[in-house]
């Protein structure tokens, strides 16, 4: 439930942040759409924060090291859940031969790339939210058990959580980036003026009407 809030805030976050560049002018969706997910991932890191702060991950009158590990085995059967829960994807439907008849080469191609990035973006976003209880296990550990042994050992592990989140997900992060940089700049090849994905959808849809 936690993480369903995190991932839905970050998300809203992303898009308030593409609508606001727009509104300010960054029409170029290559740009606008890398750095919207620039924001939302900071976005995510600073509601990680928050919720360790709420779960008082630095407070030792409150987090015992039982609580710790009941608390991550707990993340850690929703994880081995969310795995087993995967829903399987059947191949099916009409071909658009006719249809795309009406596009010319070019506009076929970018329209390929455009879909194949977007997909791919969107896939690493569920790779991220599948594994997401994992995620959270991890920051758990880095924000009570080794805080506690820094603390032993008198060393500052305030922000040691923070280098277990980077380390999972900045790859990922990079990767949607990269893929939705990557969808505007396609889409933009096949609508020059186009500054979001509303215009391209309606001038697909008037050319293979």
């Amino acid at each position: 439930m936690h993480m369903f809030i995190i991932v839905s805030a970050t998300g809203a976050a992303g898009f308030l942040a593409s609508f606001v560049m727009l509104k300010a002018g960054v029409g170029s969706m290559c740009v606008r759409y890398p750095l919207a997910v620039g924001i939302a991932y900071l976005v995510f890191l600073a509601l990680l924060r928050i919720w360790l702060s709420g779960c008082a991950m630095f407070d030792d009158s409150q987090v015992g090291p039982v609580d710790a590990l009941q608390a991550v085995d707990a993340l850690a059967d929703a994880s081995h859940a969310a795995a087993s829960d995967v829903p399987s994807v059947e191949a099916g439907g009409a071909t658009g031969g006719e249809a795309l008849g009406a596009l010319d080469m070019d506009e076929f191609l970018f329209i390929v790339i455009a879909v194949a990035a977007l997909c791919a973006g969107f896939l690493v976003c569920l790779y991220v939210v599948w594994t997401a209880p994992a995620l959270l296990a991890e920051v758990l550990v880095d924000g009570i058990v080794m805080c506690r042994v820094y603390k032993r050992l008198r060393i500052n592990a305030q922000s040691y959580w923070l280098f277990g989140a980077l380390r999972r997900t900045w790859f990922p992060v990079f990767l949607v980036a990269l893929f939705f940089a990557l969808a505007g700049f396609a889409m933009q090849q096949i609508v020059q003026d186009a500054k979001s994905i509303g215009p391209v959808i309606s001038y697909i849809a008037d050319k293979v009407r």
